[in-house]
């Protein structure tokens, strides 16, 4: 059961350090290679089929959800809802834009 824990731990972190440095279509790349080494791992540990299944699936939910919390919480300061409500460009806006003066 320990290592169950460790793989999902260590998928977690594999998709925080995927979403730090890569767009998302490195998850392409990522989730079978995180698949492949957890089904040998957990084939050398003996986990039966249903449990080795399942902790796969596990283990690719979790690296996804760590991605994309992390994907966001990078850039969501960014984003700001304020900006579409009153009416104001935001930090990033487009210097080639005249102002309308009405």
């Amino acid at each position: 059961m320990t290592i169950a824990i460790v793989l999902i731990v260590a998928s977690a972190l594999v998709g925080i350090a995927t979403g730090h440095v890569f767009r998302i279509w490195a998850l392409v790349v990522i989730s079978p290679l995180i698949a492949v080494v957890s089904a040998i791992i957990l084939r050398v540990y003996d986990f039966g089929m249903m449990g080795g299944v399942t902790v796969i699936a596990i283990c690719l939910a979790v690296s996804q959800l760590a991605y994309f919390a992390t994907s966001y919480l990078l850039h969501a300061r960014a984003v700001s809802p304020h900006d579409e409500v009153d009416g104001e460009p935001g930090e990033i806006g487009q210097q080639k834009i005249r102002r309308q003066h009405k």
